[in-house]
């Protein structure tokens, strides 16, 4: 019969003779993309992963989403090609389980610096970077980059320079 339940659920404290409940313990590693419920935009077609950093909100609000959706669309893009996602609902989650959950080729962070994203090494903003098999590049948060030509001209010539990697990204 003990063979049968080798992992107990109640058990007696031995000096007060007290009740405790205890969790069976478990050899089998927890799987981490059964129990995040992910919640992205886009259908992710061409493996890239758009980040952001938002509070209170699931994705974006809707006129940062109006913008990177023009940004998209000036480069021949749309939400189907990408996977949209605020880590601000992730706090917890390891950046390696992002990419692997997305399948992900080219990142895109706006508000997240590639080393506050969990990449070993630091870049200024807008400078294209290959690493492990990805492509990387960080922006500031796209509120601040709707209003700034300047800083928008900077965003477009990084955004062309991923065209080397992707012929079809970016090209005008």
């Amino acid at each position: 019969m003990t063979q049968l339940y080798a992992s107990t659920l109640v058990g007696q404290d031995n000096n007060s003779g007290a009740f405790t409940s205890v969790a069976p313990v478990s050899s089998a590693p927890v799987d981490e993309e059964r129990v995040i419920e992910w919640k992205s935009l886009g259908s992710n077609q061409k493996g890239i992963l758009v980040a952001v950093n938002y509070e209170n909100i699931t994705n974006l609000p809707d006129t940062q989403l109006e913008f990177l959706m023009q940004l998209l669309k000036a480069c021949h893009l749309s939400l189907n090609d990408v996977a949209l996602i605020n880590m601000n609902n992730y706090p917890t989650v390891a950046h390696t389980s992002v990419l692997n959950h997305f399948n992900t080729k080219v990142v895109l962070l706006f508000g997240i610096t590639v080393q506050d994203w969990g990449f070993p090494f630091q870049t200024p903003p807008y400078q294209v970077q290959s690493f492990s098999g990805y492509t990387v590049m960080h922006a500031p948060a796209l509120h601040d980059l709707q209003n700034d030509k300047p800083a928008k001209g900077l965003l477009w010539a990084a955004l062309k320079i991923y065209s080397i990697y992707d012929p079809h990204f970016c090209n005008e």
